[in-house]
């Protein structure tokens, strides 16, 4: 629990509006739910500014237009500042001052604090930390880890050396040009009847959640960064990379080697194929080839147009083709 002149404090922020209000929860600006403490992060959340149902809103004077009972006015973000607050608040969250093997067997570590469903099993080497809940038949294969907070649901699937709730890859430039990381205090949160492959890296939410969506089916060697949200009943196979903020819709399927850039949305029912760069948001239904990513058929089609082109220069030795006159 954190009070509105506390987070002034650490942030060395003004108030405006009741000093005495009480959080108990960070949530991203544009959450949906209410209550709890929202901060802006750059110039692109200023959209998000009057909608935002937060109780206590930080950031610059614009912040003045939210319906936020509190605000605390800051001229910017103080990497060390912010990570302080955050630090504490992760400690608090998930109880990391108070750590422990409460696990029977030898071969596994399992934190305080956890919930742990029926007819679960975990093989050799597996790690789950403080504050994680897991629902009801889960197999977790050796050597994987699930950090502080994750929540699993049921029937869910989780081959080896995976690492589960990592740092998120959000960093803020300081005065100096260095760049210092913000601490991560979000959560992955995976569905009922996920099922997970080997050796894939999933990112904890920086402030919100990491979610993977029911019934989708992740293969082996992917990396799912920070904020991302995967629908339901989705198809990842090997090798693809998403950076954080990276939303797809329901069935979507995901072939190969694919990478997308940050804050895009992919529609449901689309498929993207391997080796594919997706670099903006594409509606639902969508068919995609290529880098940067396009519709596969005006891929297709260009990619004739360039060939029957090499093809003339080609038999031109060079020369573009020119009518006698």
């Amino acid at each position: 629990m954190l009070s509105a002149s506390e987070i002034a404090r650490l942030l060395a922020g003004k108030i405006k509006g009741d000093a005495s209000t009480i959080i108990d929860t960070i949530r991203p600006l544009n959450s949906p739910e209410k209550g709890g403490l929202a901060i802006v992060f750059s110039r692109t959340d200023f959209s998000f500014i009057c909608d935002s149902k937060a109780d206590i809103l930080v950031g610059p004077e614009a912040i003045l237009k939210s319906p936020a009972q509190t605000k605390i006015l800051i001229d910017h973000l103080d990497a060390n500042k912010l990570n302080q607050l955050l630090r504490y608040y992760k400690v608090q969250k998930y109880r990391l001052f108070d750590q422990g093997n409460t696990s029977q067997s030898p071969d596994v570590y399992i934190g305080k604090h956890c919930q742990i469903g029926e007819n679960c099993y975990f093989m050799p080497g597996v790690k789950i930390m403080n504050g994680v809940s897991i629902g009801n038949n889960v197999a977790i294969h050796a050597n994987t880890v699930i950090k502080e907070g994750t929540i699993i649901g049921d029937n869910v699937t989780i081959d080896s050396n995976n690492s589960i709730g990592n740092y998120s890859f959000e960093y803020m430039a300081g005065e100096d040009g260095n760049y210092q990381r913000v601490e991560s205090i979000g959560r992955v949160i995976i569905h009922n009847n996920v099922e997970i492959g080997s050796n894939n890296t999933i990112d904890r939410g920086t402030l919100g959640d990491t979610i993977i969506g029911e019934g989708s089916k992740v293969d082996n060697q992917i990396q799912i960064g920070h904020d991302c949200k995967i629908g339901r009943h989705c198809l990842i196979i090997s090798q693809c990379g998403f950076a954080g903020h990276t939303i797809l819709g329901d069935h979507v399927i995901v072939h190969g080697q694919v990478g997308t850039s940050g804050h895009i949305t992919i529609g449901s029912h689309s498929v993207i194929k391997a080796k594919s760069g997706v670099s903006h948001s594409c509606p639902e239904g969508s068919d995609l080839f290529g880098y940067p990513a396009k519709d596969a058929k005006h891929y297709y089609k260009n990619l004739a147009v360039l060939n029957k082109l090499t093809k003339e220069f080609d038999q031109n030795r060079g020369f573009p083709i020119s009518k006698p006159k």
